[in-house]
């Protein structure tokens, strides 16, 4: 599960669902990580969610120094500008 942390999501439930985040920590709880997308939720009110409703997207992974607001928005936004001109 900490091989996770830094990487983008795709929510696949909810109602944050098709949204991208990054996981930017894990929970105490079995099964759960922290998302946030530095947008709607920000690092420090990140949102608990089950790893069964999340998908990993195949890509680098965040430095986890680099897990700021600011950050996690412009990798979030290269993200979506790659997948519109596939």
């Amino acid at each position: 599960m900490n091989d996770l942390l830094g990487h983008l999501v795709v929510s696949l439930a909810g109602r944050d669902k098709d949204c991208v985040c990054a996981v930017v920590g894990i929970s105490d709880d079995e099964g759960y990580v922290l998302i946030a997308d530095g947008r709607i939720r920000k690092v420090e009110s990140p949102k608990k969610k089950k790893l069964k409703h999340l998908k990993p997207i195949d890509c680098s992974p965040l430095s986890a120094e680099k897990l700021t607001n600011r950050f996690i928005r412009e990798a979030v936004n290269e993200y979506k500008a790659m997948q519109e001109t596939v």
